[in-house]
């Protein structure tokens, strides 16, 4: 469930799908656009653990573009920050996404926050958080409210978006304000909200909505406002994906799911374990005998540890790792990941999802 949300506001919030290209994350290139006359720049937003860049987006060459990836939902997959200026003193920047998860039963709410759960607040709506929050931020800063602003085409194409993904019980709003300060600086702040309503029949028949929203600011004189909004907001729909990213993506969450099935047949196996001992256990007793314990060998211990464990010892480039038993060959990366398969001609290295790592199989023990 976590990782659902960087993904989604990733493929969401003011983007577009061109042709993708990979390029290096760390330079630079200039070219042509259509939207404004100057040369152009190319910034990458780049994935900080694997150095993948997640998509790239075009400026122009005399604009300030900083962007640096942030975790707070996902370990694996980041959301990032920006920060952007020029010399006709715009600037624009936003928040990390934030989090909640709200209950309509408080009582559940209640017996959800003894076991830990410390992001609840209830659901508010766009308008809701600026009459209620956005208003006085930037009340303090100087900035009176105008008006709720609507752009057709920001609207049309997160509505194409949201359909093309078929995500169901999935509400995505953007909900642009526009505001003013005493120097002629003109301010839009847009709200971006994504609310995913669970199934009730999951969790007990309860409500329960996770939700999270993330505020993007551009200010800039009323001068130059418009057009330096319109080269903005066309950077963001003409943003370009990596396939590579793409891909990574896929590959980390089928690895998420493998460890969940593996996880899930071991507590089964475990399970039909317990229950097969306290069976034997129980006719022992009716038959009076007394059979030494499986761990009476000091020799056996640590194997009969392991066969309790569900775990298996491997051994690759003279280190040994413990892994889920069951499956007859292990592959393994550089960062201690691996692969179990019982296909013997099964071979990670050849597989097009995993073609950006190095998998080793391990040896048993």
């Amino acid at each position: 469930m976590k990782a659902l949300f960087p993904l989604i506001f990733t493929l969401l919030i003011c983007s577009s799908c061109l042709e993708s290209q990979s390029q290096d994350a760390r330079s630079g290139s200039k070219s042509d656009l259509g939207f404004f006359e100057s040369s152009a720049q190319k910034h990458y937003f780049v994935d900080g653990k694997t150095g993948l860049v997640v998509y790239q987006k075009e400026f122009p060459s005399d604009w300030e573009v900083m962007s640096r990836p942030i975790y707070n939902l996902d370990n694996d997959f980041p959301s990032f920050l920006y920060l952007m200026q020029n010399k006709n003193g715009m600037k624009a920047f936003n928040t990390p996404m934030q989090q909640f998860v709200a209950f309509q039963n408080p009582y559940y709410a209640q017996a959800m926050r003894g076991y830990g759960v410390t992001n609840e607040r209830p659901l508010i709506s766009p308008a809701g958080f600026v009459e209620q929050e956005l208003k006085a931020l930037m009340g303090r800063e100087g900035f009176k409210f105008l008006s709720h602003r609507e752009f057709p085409e920001l609207t049309a194409y997160v509505q194409q978006h949201v359909a093309k993904l078929g995500l169901k019980n999935v509400e995505y709003t953007v909900y642009p304000t526009e505001w003013i300060n005493d120097d002629n600086v003109k301010a839009l702040v847009f709200f971006s909200q994504l609310i995913l309503h669970t199934d009730p029949a999951l969790i007990g028949g309860e409500v329960m909505a996770i939700w999270n929203y993330q505020l993007n600011f551009f200010l800039a004189p009323t001068d130059h406002y418009e057009t330096d909004l319109k080269i903005a907001m066309n950077a963001d729909f003409n943003k370009v994906d990596n396939p590579y990213w793409e891909k990574y993506q896929i590959q980390v969450n089928n690895y998420r799911q493998q460890q969940k099935n593996i996880l899930h047949q071991r507590r089964m196996r475990d399970f039909n374990n317990a229950r097969d001992a306290n069976h034997a256990r129980f006719l022992d007793n009716i038959r009076g005998t007394n059979a030494p314990p499986a761990y009476a060998s000091n020799s056996s211990h640590s194997n009969f540890i392991d066969m309790i464990r569900e775990e298996q010892n491997v051994n690759l480039n003279g280190k040994t790792f413990k892994v889920n038993a069951g499956a007859e060959n292990y592959w393994m990366n550089s960062d201690g990941k691996y692969i179990a398969t019982s296909d013997q001609f099964y071979n990670p290295n050849q597989d097009p999802l995993y073609d950006n790592q190095q998998w080793d199989l391990a040896t048993k023990h």
